[in-house]
């Protein structure tokens, strides 16, 4: 072990200084090549083919890496001959291309306009004949359903007379009066408008994205490709509207809205943080995505949502360039960037409310004694005298509505500034933001302070460098909601309504002293939530410097290095509770430290080549990361006095053995990708990565991964003539094995001694030490992931409608599962063993739209669709089921899930119902193989009958069955965005289908016979009765020798199907005219309003419970609704 520490240690030296010496090299600013430098570029091999000059120019574009601004529809008519050009300049070859019209260039606004001479000279005849014409000033803004557009281009139809939109998205713009003049308004990546002028002086110009722009550039791991030719499936997540909206993770933007990517909310918890899965569950200890962070592996804390400027998901074998860590898929998050020109300055404040959107129907105290009283005369016992009205009046009294006691209107804030700017010789972006989000529940809430800082520099034209910088703080106050002992709502639910929560004096109310034992062992909810005391304060810093070094013409080395820090201090403080009911005499400090630094050094070397229509990218590079971490934890109690500054370790009377430790590990990495197109039109990919870790036996420490993905863009062939239907269709192909190492610890090979203590000696004598408390598997290997892909991208009519279909399928092989220590071990932690197979496979779907209704409605439907089945294939020789998942339990009675070969991993396995008994008789009659001996001889007519699956004549759970799974069988999300001169308008809507929940509530809250008197949920008064015998609620008694309550059947299991109007956003961008006047950019009003309508037959509060739970829902913190008011302000 010592050796290995020494090995990891003198890497990270080389690393460092590495890395170092490379950074060192870049300290001073640089100049970007602008679009006038950009001319003079030299074309090693540039070939236009035969067709309109429209479609050249854009080939020109991508290439050079170019801006031009034209009238396409002009252009199109305009024909070229098929031409090559060997060593030439961008000039010389625009010159070329516009010899044959009279059509000439000329650089502007950064941007090259292109424009009809002819059409000029007229103008300018015109012009002169009319000096006196009056000049009219055109103003107005330009934006995207995101916000303002820095850079678009508008002019005035037919001529060069034009401007660019400043950093805030304003133009201006003075041109003389005629009759029909027409303002083109372009930009890359979105569809030209033409907009007649009349009368109208002011414009708010809303541009719709192109569909399927194919020159845009996507992000792919250690680098970019052209949309066109992208051969693997590469999500491109719309973020419509996303600064509009509150977010507590960033993970959440992507919920409905990338296909193959389905998440979960883990209930409503302010502390809580979202369950991604990318194409299913990955097995069963799957992978939880990797994220990348401008091009760097990233592990330093939550990301503010005002900070992304794109999302792109990897989700076949493309992300096997990221090796052993791709198989649960690959999050490429691109953080905002700074432009050239005059720095500028954006103002988003957000402030709003939130509050429960549903809650459950409880009895009245009166309604709650009426049914004790029938439960213990049904089971032939005396009635307890807190249920009899003559003895204890006060007790048939409602006083308190516990669920309007721990629910509240939460206060949302939500704080961010951005500035950006730069010169022609560097960039930078500075993000600002503050979050402060106070739960529905009382005393519950969280906050997040960010600053990002992103700048880059070009020292000379062959060396380029920057840094990537980010601090993010956490805190925040949680509650227990998912215990049926102690959860919060739980308690508010079960608690006598004839109680109130404080006392005359103002102290906590408890339990009435002589009748508590009748109402069992609960505490007070709104003491338990107002004596919450946990917090969780995280610090992330992650500092990443890079820089690229052009080698040669088509080869650009890039040395990137990532230092991440983070800070966790959680102190939880347990106060004492002496109200009558659930007693703690005693109170208690517990605090944990959480550190890590990580270290990320990754060395990259990529070419780039054009070889007539041959175009040929090839990366290689070498990747080392080191992560330590250490831990501690310290507990003590018996504090004399309990105020918040008496609250630490000094005052505490009792301590407990603190525990303490290290975790460090390492990975090493090779690798490499070849991208290679022959006319855009046949695509191959090819991928290999050599991953390394010292979690795994030397022996299998280092495996390899590969993938190859191909692709045939039909609609480049000549077989297929160009039409105004079909724009674009591309078909896709890959396959994949990428690597899979769990939540394996970083000492699962060797795992250490446990510090013990034995008595030896004919006295008895303690002698602590060393001793050996699990079992390690110094033979553990990397589990597999084996993805397979076929899919497709179609564009019709002028791209304004895109398509995007793929079908997977992904098989885990050898899972690293913990399994039980055999009885004669002598341990009580069993190894981590290889063994099993699951699958994943499913089809996904992606449709956008943009369209126009007159010259200024503009709008955009987007939908997604995720299917996913999975299933456990295979375990090791002699085990057929994963038999820790019974420790997932309700009150150590209802244990719904197992993990069973043939089944959906984590599936519900209960006993199925056959209805109600309705007579004796019919109880009777139910009998086993012999005809004669009765199966459930407990029953009575009003129980439940159970069926006897195995034929053996008795119920158990022998008897159970899979019935579903708490994974969704498809999920989907529909967004609509229009606008509308100066309004906008976000719809988001998304859900999920197919799967189930368990709703354990019903055996905590509606069950007369738990043993302990809890208030139940009104549906207790649907119970049967001889006179009332259609319904599923089993008859009301304080026994349950049937197992009504007590057999885990499907009588638990609902339809956790849900379908949630997301998000509805309402902005109102005021006239450019307005806003000039105020020497200030765009200014933007909105209305957010979240969760507002849920569609649903669950009877639980909130359809999401979250996998962490497995979809058992004990009284779950609940989604809430939320409405938001908000101003963006730019200047």
């Amino acid at each position: 072990m010592q050796k290995e520490k020494l090995h990891i240690t003198a890497h990270i030296k080389t690393v460092l200084i590495t890395g170092m010496a490379l950074l060192v090299l870049a300290s001073t600013t640089f100049a970007l090549p602008t679009n006038a430098q950009a001319l003079q570029k030299m074309m090693q091999h540039f070939q236009v083919q035969q067709g309109s000059l429209s479609a050249a120019l854009k080939r020109l574009e991508s290439a050079a890496q170019i801006s031009f601004a034209y009238d396409e529809n002009a252009l199109k008519k305009i024909q070229v001959h098929a031409a090559t050009y060997q060593k030439k300049t961008v000039v010389n070859i625009l010159k070329d291309l516009l010899s044959q019209s009279s059509l000439k260039y000329e650089e502007r606004y950064n941007t090259i306009l292109i424009y009809d001479s002819a059409s000029q000279a007229q103008a300018s005849a015109s012009a002169a004949m009319t000096q006196e014409q009056e000049k009219i000033t055109l103003t107005g803004t330009v934006s995207d359903k995101n916000g303002p557009l820095i850079g678009a281009t508008v002019l005035i139809k037919g001529t060069s007379n034009g401007t660019g939109t400043d950093a805030t998205g304003h133009f201006k713009l003075t041109v003389a009066q005629g009759g029909n003049l027409v303002l083109v308004v372009s930009m890359i990546g979105f569809k030209t408008q033409e907009i007649p002028v009349g009368d109208q002086r002011n414009f708010q110009i809303v541009l719709a994205d192109n569909s399927l722009n194919l020159n845009q550039l996507v992000v792919v791991g250690y680098g970019t490709q052209r949309k066109a030719t992208v051969s693997g499936a590469v999500a491109d997540v719309q973020l419509d509207r996303l600064t509009s909206r509150s977010l507590n993770d960033a993970a959440e933007a992507l919920q409905g809205k990338a296909p193959g990517v389905t998440v979960q909310n883990n209930g409503g918890d302010p502390t809580s943080t979202p369950k991604v899965y990318i194409r299913g569950m990955g097995g069963i200890n799957g992978e939880e995505p990797l994220y990348v962070v401008d091009g760097s592996i990233y592990t330093g804390g939550p990301i503010n949502p005002n900070d992304i400027e794109s999302i792109n998901v990897l989700k076949d074998a493309s992300a096997a360039i990221y090796g052993a860590r791709a198989s649960g898929g690959v999050v490429l998050i691109t953080t905002k960037k700074g432009k050239e020109g005059t720095a500028t300055i954006t103002l988003d404040a957000k402030t709003g409310w939130q509050f429960a959107a549903k809650k459950l129907d409880v009895l009245t105290a009166k309604q709650f004694a009426d049914v004790e009283n029938i439960a213990y005369t049904a089971a032939g016992k005396t009635p307890a005298d807190a249920f009899n009205a003559s003895v204890y009046p006060d007790g048939q009294i409602t006083r308190t509505d516990w669920q309007d006691e721990i629910f509240r209107t939460g206060k949302i804030q939500d704080y961010n500034i951005g500035v950006k700017g730069g010169t022609d010789k560097n960039r930078y972006y500075m993000g600002f933001g503050y979050r402060r989000n106070e739960g529905i529940l009382l005393n519950t809430h969280a906050e997040r302070y960010s600053f990002r800082m992103n700048s880059d520099a070009q020292i000379k034209p062959w060396l380029k460098v920057g840094e990537n910088l980010s601090f993010t703080y956490t805190n925040g106050n949680g509650a227990n909601t998912t215990s049926p002992y102690t959860g919060a709502i739980f308690t508010a639910l079960g608690y006598p309504r004839n109680i109130t929560p404080y006392t005359a004096d103002g102290s906590f109310s408890g339990m009435p002293a002589a009748y508590a034992g009748s109402y069992g062992d609960l505490a007070n909810p709104v003491a338990i939530l107002q004596r919450l005391d946990s917090r969780t304060p995280v610090s992330n810093i992650n500092i990443n410097p890079y820089a690229e070094v052009k080698l040669m013409k088509d080869l650009v080395f890039r040395s990137n290095f990532v230092v991440t820090k983070s800070f966790s201090d959680q102190k939880t403080f347990t106060t004492r509770a002496l109200e009558i009911g659930k007693i703690n005499s005693n109170n208690g400090l517990e605090e944990k430290i959480n550190n890590f630094t990580e270290i990320l050094s990754e060395q990259t070397l990529n070419y780039t080549k054009q070889i007539g229509n041959h175009n040929i990218n090839a990366l290689a590079g070498y990747t080392y990361q080191h992560h330590d971490g250490t831990f501690l934890t310290v507990n003590a109690s018996s504090f004399s006095d309990e105020r918040e500054a008496y609250r630490y370790f000094d005052n505490a009377s009792t301590w407990a053995k603190p525990s303490s430790g290290k975790d460090m590990n390492a990975m090493e990495s090779f690798l490499a990708r070849v991208n290679y197109d022959y006319k855009a039109k046949y695509l191959l990919s090819l991928i290999g990565r050599r991953d390394g870790s010292s979690r795994v036996a030397p022996q299998n420490r280092y495996q390899n991964y590969y993938s190859v993905s191909g692709g045939w863009v039909l609609t480049e062939e000549n077989f297929i003539p160009k039409n105004d239907v079909l724009t674009f269709m591309k078909l896709r192909s890959s396959y994949g094995v990428l690597g899979n190492l769990g939540s394996l610890p970083s000492n699962a090979i060797n795992v250490n001694l446990k510090s013990t203590s034995i008595f030896i000696g004919s006295n008895g004598a303690q002698v602590t030490g060393l001793a050996e408390d699990a079992l390690s598997n110094p033979n553990l290997r990397w589990a597999e992931s084996k993805q397979v892909n076929f899919g497709t991208d179609i564009a019709l009519f002028k791209n304004s409608l895109s398509i995007n279909a793929d079908y997977f399928i992904k098989t885990t092989d050898q899972m690293i599962l913990q399994v039980d220590p055999p009885s004669t071990a002598g341990v009580t932690t069993g190894m981590y063993k290889n063994m099993g197979k699951a699958r994943d496979n499913g089809i996904e779907l992606g449709i956008t739209y943009n369209g126009k209704a007159g010259p200024d409605f503009t709008y955009n439907i987007g939908a997604t669709l995720t299917k996913v089945n999975n299933k456990l294939l295979a375990l090791e020789e002699g085990r057929n089921e994963v038999v820790s998942s019974s420790n997932i339990n309700v009150r150590s009675t209802l244990n719904p899930i197992v993990t069973r070969v043939g089944n959906p991993i984590y599936a519900y396995n209960v006993i199925r119902t056959a209805g109600i008994f309705q007579s004796q008789a019919e109880v009777d009659s139910y009998v086993g193989p012999d005809g004669v001996t009765p199966i459930q001889p407990n029953a009575k007519a009003g129980d439940r009958k159970f069926v006897d699956r195995n034929h053996d004549g008795q119920i158990n759970n022998n008897d159970r069955e899979v019935v579903g799974s708490p994974f969704p069988g498809f999920s989907y999300g529909f967004s609509f965005n229009a606008s509308y001169k100066g309004f906008d308008l976000n719809i988001f809507a998304q859900g999920v289908q197919g799967n189930k929940l368990f709703n354990a509530l019903k055996y905590t809250n509606m069950n007369p016979s738990v043993g302990t008197n809890y208030n139940m949920l009104s549906g207790i008064l649907n119970a049967w009765t001889p006179e009332h015998t259609n319904t599923n609620v089993t008859r009301i008694t304080s026994t349950d020798l049937n197992g009504n309550y007590g057999n885990t059947s499907d009588w638990y299991i609902e339809n956790g199907s849900y379908l949630r109007i997301k998000n509805i956003t309402l902005g109102y961008t005021l006239p450019a005219l307005l806003t000039n006047q105020a020497h200030i950019g765009a200014v933007r009003l909105y209305v957010t309003a979240t969760n507002l309508f849920t569609f649903t037959k669950y009877d639980g509060y909130d359809p999401e419970i979250g996998m962490d739970e497995l979809g058992i829902d004990k009284g779950r913190y609940p989604q809430a609704k939320s409405v938001l008011v908000g101003l963006n302000v730019n200047f």
